[in-house]
């Protein structure tokens, strides 16, 4: 793909103002006086307290939230992107997302590797499970294998289809062969250790190594206590964690009335965060990402006139950065302006009619271009609309079609369009390039990147009460990354 310095859109702006709920806007961010912090527990009121944050100390419970429905804490049955951050607390793996494209060893304490081919790990020693199990090999290769028969959107399940053999070493050490170099597979080594105790088939509590072990569960809350044997010296802080099911709509409310110490929120204005003296916060892309389909048979099917049109939306819309998004920077390049991109066109082939103001093709008018998106999806009907009135600028009619989102498919995958606005899921052992491949593979034409354009990213950000310290780096992956060296200032009594 010829690249361009910066794409900057302008639907991010148009999808915020819809999308985002007005009573959550005013409550969190809006001009009213923030409401104050009240530390649970409540001092009485006739005695006056002080937070004293002479570093790390023990003891405390962070109370979180968990939506939708908590179907199973196995990681690999649930469909529940929420369950997924409670199982962060119990289990561990491998290695750890410990930031977007970054991968760090967990209960991996060596590896090396043959070519990417032939990878090799030595365990960490004394690590157990919460049953009192000891961690080896052997539970690495039953994972494997529960990972065979899993459907879990949330990690890498295909792994076993890479995997040439597996070689049990001795309880410590083990060796994987590939069917091919892979040398992105150490990120796809995420997923959580299961005991080989475990069955496929058990759908109840499973023991994991983490730093907290469940203790109980009711439809309203899970309850993690300390692992007190973890194998990371001196940690966790924190007594216990205990998650509050409740629908995703009402967690900002908790958050602000003090129910809960952290929540999410998206699709806002994150600038006014800075204004907010009782919170902490990290804003960061969230899992959905962008992009713009060009049918390769279209009329900007040929390489220099889809570059000259990419750059011509770029130009568009590149002072409209209001800071909600994240744009794919990497794909270098330059704007061009109308007049510009009109002389790219006639560069192309195609003429240009300066007394009627538009564009033919062998002395004749163009076809009009159709615009494809969903029925009722607000963000890429407001997309369409937009690429609608920049091409009619320039003297390319188009209009937008609408189907089905399933009709709309088989619509991309047959070819059945000119251009068509997207949203995929980046997965968390992919980058960029990763995920276009799945995409275009998808199609079913097996183009270059020419023909898909990535634009965007929604961002998000997690907010924490001011009295959980501790490293926070949170990513779509990991919102948590760091919570088991969390801690909570001390109280003090004042006159």
């Amino acid at each position: 793909m010829k690249r361009y310095k910066r794409i900057i859109f302008y639907i991010a702006i148009v999808f915020t103002i819809i999308i985002v709920t007005g009573c959550e806007m005013k409550e969190v961010f809006g001009e009213e006086p923030v409401v104050p912090v009240s530390i649970s527990p409540s001092p009485s009121i006739d005695k006056q307290f002080r937070v004293v944050d002479a570093g790390p100390d023990y003891g405390g419970s962070l109370i979180l939230s968990a939506s939708g429905n908590i179907d199973s804490l196995n990681p690999y049955f649930t469909k529940n992107r929420h369950v997924i951050y409670i199982a962060s607390f119990i289990y561990e793996s491998l290695f750890v997302n410990s930031a977007e494209n970054d991968t760090e060893p967990w209960l991996v304490a060596d590896w090396e590797h043959e070519g990417f081919l032939t990878w090799e790990f030595t365990l960490r020693e004394n690590v157990t499970f919460h049953s009192g199990q000891e961690f080896t090999s052997y539970d690495v290769r039953h994972t494997l294998r529960v990972m065979e028969n899993s459907e879990s959107p949330f990690y890498y399940t295909d792994i076993l289809k890479d995997i040439e053999e597996i070689e049990i070493i001795s309880r410590m050490r083990f060796k994987i062969k590939l069917k091919q170099p892979d040398k992105s597979f150490i990120s796809k080594l995420v997923f959580p250790i299961l005991s080989q105790s475990t069955e496929f088939g058990n759908q109840d509590i499973i023991s994991g190594t983490g730093p907290f072990c469940f203790e109980s569960m009711d439809e309203n809350t899970i309850n993690l206590k300390k692992n007190e044997k973890w194998w990371y010296e001196g940690l966790p802080y924190l007594n216990s964690v205990i998650f509050k099911v409740m629908p995703e709509n009402e967690t900002i409310d908790a958050f602000q009335n003090n129910e809960i110490d952290i929540a999410f929120v998206k699709n806002i204005d994150f600038s006014k965060l800075q204004y907010r003296t009782n919170i902490d916060y990290q804003v960061y892309p969230d899992n959905q990402f962008n992009l713009l389909y060009v049918n390769p048979k279209s009329l900007f099917g040929i390489e220099n006139r889809q570059e000259a049109l990419f750059r011509y939306i770029a130009y568009r819309i590149h002072d409209m950065n209001l800071g909600q998004v994240q744009y794919f920077e990497q794909y270098g390049g330059s704007f061009i302006d109308a007049d510009e991109f009109r002389d790219e066109l006639i560069k192309s082939g195609l003429q240009w009619n300066d007394s009627r103001k538009v564009f033919t093709e062998y002395g004749r008018s163009l076809s009009t271009l159709s615009v494809l998106v969903p029925e009722q999806d607000m963000q890429k009907l407001h997309t369409a609309n937009f690429l609608v009135n920049i091409l009619e600028d320039i003297g390319i009619p188009a209009e937008i079609k609408t189907g089905t989102p399933q009709n709309v498919i088989r619509a991309i995958r047959n070819g059945n369009y000119d251009l068509s606005p997207v949203t995929q899921e980046l997965r968390p052992w992919e980058n960029l390039e990763d995920a276009l491949k799945r995409m275009q593979d998808d199609l079913g034409y097996g183009k270059e990147h020419s023909y898909i354009l990535p634009l965007y990213r929604n961002q998000q950000a997690i907010l924490y009460k001011n009295y959980i310290r501790g490293e926070k780096k949170s990513s779509f992956w990991n919102p948590y990354y760091g919570f088991h060296a969390w801690y909570m200032p001390l109280f003090e009594s004042g006159e």
